[in-house]
């Protein structure tokens, strides 16, 4: 018998360490859910600004009830010399411990990011409370708490809006791109310098803060991508706009789709593409001492406009478009090219690729890469297809 209530006690403890346990559970009112944070140095003096975005959840809710005339979201700002200690001490101004599983979106400001911003994701790694997979950018001409504190029309978290605002100009436009908190740190620690994406504020952030702005059919303040910031030993060195920044986009085969412009025989910029695929294969190897950059462009378009008169079925006619975009791509790429070895700045990637394929190389060349990319050569190869000219041949006011 007593055998009997032995085993019965083993055979309970035993099942009783399969049992979840909730030691560690939080309740959901005891938590203030951070969907953005901006991170900004301290004028003056080390340390850091860091700003919180939360959310507001009885303004979000589909019954806010009493919480109606609130915002969706709440800012609130910390100092301290490290970020960790910001984060704790956040608590003195809010009520509820602060949770970053939700977090969309890291925005570091333009002053920070040219002292260096290396060492401010260390925290991201090393914390279980903060997120590998939230949107990082640099506000350009503004602080991040600028950025942080400005409502957004359409979705009714901000930092949301803007994590979404990445990805869609990132995926359509190509002139700017999509980069994570891990993307960042893993680009950082590479040969060579990395590129991030800008945003900027327009207009009057004063107003931009207050929700009556959002009772407007247009906006006082928005924000908007702008550019690509270069990041050199880990600072911002110089930010790239236009079309010099879609080439390096293209050199970093982070082209998803974007729109050419092309010109006709009658009237330049006449005919818009829509590029809808791209792929960018690059070969880096040494010749007399020199690195050659073997680079070829396959892409695909869509004819979406025209404001010319052009005879659609000729398939030479075709032939000539694409041969105009591969121009227009060689002379963009060729252009991104030529100003990032003007600033020894290998924005490209190529010493990565390089060492690589050919660690051997990369030992006679690589303890001065900067000087040995700005002497590098080019080989540059673009293939461009049109697919389709859209729902119509004929140009809409063509004669019969």
């Amino acid at each position: 018998m007593k055998t009997k209530w032995i085993c019965c006690l083993v055979i309970l403890s035993g099942m009783s360490l399969l049992l979840t346990s909730c030691w560690n559970s939080r309740e959901l009112n005891d938590l203030a859910i951070v969907s953005g944070i901006g991170i900004d140095e301290l004028p003056g003096k080390e340390g850091y600004r860091v700003t919180f975005q939360l959310v507001n959840p009885a303004a979000t809710s589909s019954n806010p009830g009493p919480a109606a005339g609130q915002p969706p979201v709440t800012v609130f700002s910390a100092n301290d010399t490290t970020l960790f200690g910001a984060l704790r001490k956040a608590s003195k101004k809010v009520s509820r411990q602060l949770f970053f599983a939700h977090t969309q979106l890291v925005v570091v400001g333009e002053s920070l990011a040219k002292t260096g911003i290396g060492h401010v994701f260390d925290i991201f790694e090393r914390s279980h409370e903060l997120r590998l997979n939230s949107a990082v950018l640099i506000s350009r001409n503004t602080d991040a708490a600028s950025i942080m504190k400005i409502l957004q029309r359409v979705e009714i978290i901000p930092s949301i809006g803007l994590a979404k605002k990445t990805k869609n100009s990132s995926n359509v436009w190509g002139e700017t791109r999509y980069v994570n908190v891990k993307e960042f740190i893993s680009g950082i620690t590479e040969e060579g310098d990395m590129t991030i994406s800008g945003i900027r504020l327009i207009g009057d952030k004063e107003e931009g803060k207050k929700k009556s702005d959002l009772e407007q059919t247009e906006s006082s303040a928005i924000i908007e991508m702008s550019g690509l910031g270069v990041l050199k030993d880990g600072k911002l060195d110089r930010w790239l706009d236009g079309s010099e920044a879609r080439g390096t986009l293209w050199l970093l085969d982070k082209i998803d789709e974007t729109i050419l412009n092309i010109d006709s025989e009658e009237q330049k910029e006449a005919i818009a593409v829509n590029i809808f695929t791209s792929k960018t294969k690059v070969k880096v190897d040494i010749r007399e001492g020199v690195p050659v950059f073997h680079v070829h462009i396959f892409e695909e378009g869509i004819m979406n406009e025209t404001k010319v008169m052009i005879n659609l079925n000729d398939r030479k006619v075709i032939r000539q478009l694409e041969l105009e975009l591969e121009e227009t791509t060689k002379e963009e790429v060729k252009q991104a090219f030529q100003s990032a070895q003007r600033m020894n700045s290998d924005v490209f990637n190529f010493g990565s690729e390089l060492k690589r394929t050919d660690p051997n190389a990369w030992e006679t060349v690589g303890k001065d890469w900067d000087h040995a990319f700005a002497k590098g050569e080019l080989d540059l190869h673009v293939e461009a297809f049109v697919r389709s000219t859209g729902m119509r041949l004929k140009p809409f006011l063509s004669p019969d």
